[in-house]
Parts: structure tokens; sequence; C-alpha cells
């Protein structure tokens, strides 16, 4: 089994035409889709990030900056860590995310690189 981040990456300027019941229904997709991944045993975490705007960088000499640099649309938004035999299966789970289908998220799939 390997280890794959899912990185969901959301487009700021299509999130503005949302209404609230499409927020409903986006919440009610990505909780079944967490259960599902779960049922299945391949979700190891995952979770929603608050705003870009929120964010601080860190940079050489510990320099910190407010935010990202750059002028952006796609800003990652959340992210699942998957256990699964491929990244093929990864990928296949981030095909189904809610935001994929809706055309409003990427889904960057990443395997992990073991570390120890």
């Amino acid at each position: 089994m390997s280890q794959f981040m899912l990185l969901i990456y959301g487009d700021q300027s299509k999130y503005a035409d949302l209404t609230p019941a499409d927020w409903d229904a986006i919440h009610g997709d990505y909780v079944a889709i967490t259960e599902a991944m779960n049922t299945a045993g391949v979700n190891l975490g995952g979770a929603p990030l608050q705003g870009a705007d929120t964010a601080k960088t860190v940079g050489q000499g510990g320099v910190v900056t407010d935010g990202p640099f750059a002028e952006i649309t796609e800003v990652l938004g959340g992210y699942y860590l998957l256990e699964v035999p491929s990244q093929d299966e990864a990928v296949a789970w981030a095909g189904k995310l809610p935001g994929v289908s809706r055309g409003i998220d990427r889904i960057e799939v990443r395997p992990v690189q073991p570390w120890m």
C-alpha cells in the first residue's frame, strides 16, 4: 500500500456564484465521499483549510509574509491523505470529489515520499 495526498485546489472566482443551497449540497457530498473513504478503509485524514487570506508564508531567514505571493484564482482549500494500492486508485477517489464534478475544483494527486 502507498500513501497519496489529494490536494484540493478551488477556483475562488467560481465560488462567488454559489448559493447557500449549493454550499449545503457540496458539504453534504463531501460528507458522503469522506464516509465512503472511511468505509473503504483508505482515508488516513484530511480537512478543509481556512481561506488563503489567513495564510502566513515563512521564507529564508524566518521572514514571514501574509497570504500567498501571487494573484491567483485557484488556491489550496483542503486535502485528504489516502492509503491505497496504486496512484490509479487515488486518482479514482479524487475524481469522485464533489468540486470536480461541479467544475469548481481540481485535485492534485501526489505520492507521499517515505521519509523514515
